[in-house]
């Protein structure tokens, strides 16, 4: 599309944090997001867009920041050789989980909150939030480089060289693989526990239906990059890709994606660097290293609905809890809280 015939719309708030973002998380109400720097530090936002504090964060840098879906606590990923969990009203630190090694690089909560995966090299940590390390696996065969959780929470896949390792998480022990033959560079498990998908070092998709049988797995290729960027529709039937300066949606009802087309999404004119569905409705936003922020209604158009100029390459976004506003970070620490269209 033409990028003058695009509706264009200013950030609501602006801010900035005196570091690149990696990451961007909202608190469950809304009223807040935490904001995590590359050197390791980690702000406190307002939806206003003021900051309004800061956590101790990380010595030496910092990689994920994951806001607990149900309660007070924040996570963190870092190069101290620790995950840490902080109680963001009171700006302490709940805990302090080993990794196992110096960098530590992978985390998740699981969608009801009560667990904390912890990927740090070969070591997969599993924190309770009431019993705290519950378990340490170790038996990965190369770097754990994404997780991803069932969305039963009782499951959480671990993505390295060979495929997907399934691991219970009230046991530690395996449930599992989805093997593959090559290397990943991210995971996500779609919302109706249908498929498990991940972005492969040969510039494709991997798709493992469930539950898994051999022979049953697909590849979707054709991307001129390696995909970092998955994000799923909340009803499981579409999922958007990065991987290039286009989006490519996949249909994942019915049969699933297997000898369709995709739907392609042009606009950015810069390689596509993060993506994130509402949560509860239909609109898909994007962020690129052109500094650009669009909309999307992909179940009904390639167009995009609106862009956004953020200024900075977009390192990191996420979608308010009440799916009304998107904050986007960037590369130079600036971050704009933008509408989404038909938000009141």
């Amino acid at each position: 599309p033409d990028p003058m015939a695009v509706p264009s719309g200013p950030p609501e708030h602006e801010a900035s944090v005196p570091d690149a973002v990696v990451a961007v998380s909202w608190s469950p109400d809304g009223m807040m997001a935490v904001v995590g720097g590359a050197g390791g530090g980690l702000w406190r936002v307002d939806g206003a867009g003021a900051v309004c504090g800061t956590l101790p964060g990380h010595r030496d840098g910092l990689f994920q920041v994951a806001w607990q879906p149900d309660g007070p606590w924040v996570a963190s990923a870092g190069q101290d050789g620790h995950a840490r969990v902080w109680d963001v009203a009171r700006g302490v630190e709940v805990a302090a989980i080993p990794g196992g090694v110096p960098w530590v690089e992978q985390l998740a909560w699981s969608p009801s909150g009560e667990w904390l995966a912890v990927g740090a090299g070969r070591h997969l940590t599993l924190w309770h939030r009431e019993r705290g390390v519950a378990h340490v696996v170790s038996g990965h065969h190369s770097t754990i480089s994404a997780l991803a959780w069932r969305p039963d929470s009782r499951v959480v896949g671990t993505a390295a060289y060979g495929g997907v390792s399934l691991w219970e998480a009230s046991t530690g022990a395996s449930a599992g693989t989805l093997p593959w033959k090559t290397a990943m560079v991210s995971l996500a498990w779609s919302p109706d526990d249908r498929w498990v998908v991940a972005g492969t070092q040969e510039l494709a998709v991997q798709v493992w239906p469930q539950p898994f049988e051999e022979g049953d797995e697909l590849a979707m290729s054709g991307y001129p990059g390696k995909v970092r960027e998955l994000a799923w529709h909340r009803t499981g039937r579409y999922l958007a890709t990065g991987g290039g300066d286009q989006i490519m949606v996949w249909d994942c009802g019915g049969k699933g994606p297997a000898g369709t087309t995709p739907r392609l999404l042009e606009g950015h004119v810069a390689r596509v660097t993060a993506l994130a569905y509402q949560r509860r409705g239909h609109l898909l936003a994007s962020g690129g290293q052109d500094g650009l922020a669009f909309f999307w209604n992909v179940g009904k158009s390639s167009a995009p609905l609106r862009q956004s100029r953020v200024g900075s390459p977009v390192t990191a976004m996420a979608v308010s809890p009440d799916d009304q506003r998107l904050l986007v970070g960037g590369h130079d620490g600036r971050l704009a809280w933008l509408r989404f269209p038909g938000a009141a």
